[in-house]
């Protein structure tokens, strides 16, 4: 009879054991479709938030950067890979004492691989309201040029 019991546990394992990787495959759906209604991962997310963007002439990048000022930034093109790199302080302030932290401060380096030749003398960065907005115009070579047709 105990036989019987030790098969219905190892069962109830097993069906344990699924049904967390079915909740962790809809953790990862759900973080990257953004709905509220699914859990979200417990893993670190990548931080800063990025989105990138093309035009016919240069790539945006946006980047979130909440309480950051233009010295926390950097911004460089190495070898057709943008850098942005930066450090968020949350010092408390003198004499305060700590009853809630839910805001850390952070350092981080994001490397996006550029796909295409940038003109990096006319790159800029513009900071504000919290948003770090890159603007990365395409080299001359990279743009697309009409070639006119002859007739011989």
């Amino acid at each position: 009879m105990l036989t019987g019991w030790r098969e219905y546990d190892e069962t109830l394992r097993t069906l344990d054991l699924l049904h967390s990787r079915i909740d962790r495959a809809f953790e990862d759906w759900g973080a990257q479709l953004g709905t509220a209604e699914l859990p979200r991962r417990r893993t670190a997310a990548v931080w800063p938030a990025i989105n990138v963007f093309e035009t016919k002439d240069a790539f945006v990048v946006k980047a979130d950067v909440p309480g950051m000022t233009e010295s926390d930034v950097s911004v460089s093109v190495e070898d057709d890979i943008l850098l942005v790199r930066g450090e968020r302080k949350c010092p408390p302030p003198e004499g305060y004492k700590i009853h809630l932290r839910e805001r850390f401060a952070v350092a981080f380096t994001r490397k996006l691989p550029l796909p295409t030749r940038v003109d990096v003398n006319a790159v800029s960065a513009v900071l504000k309201d919290g948003v770090l907005t890159i603007t990365l115009p395409k080299s001359p070579e990279a743009l697309p040029r009409q070639i006119t047709v002859k007739a011989s």
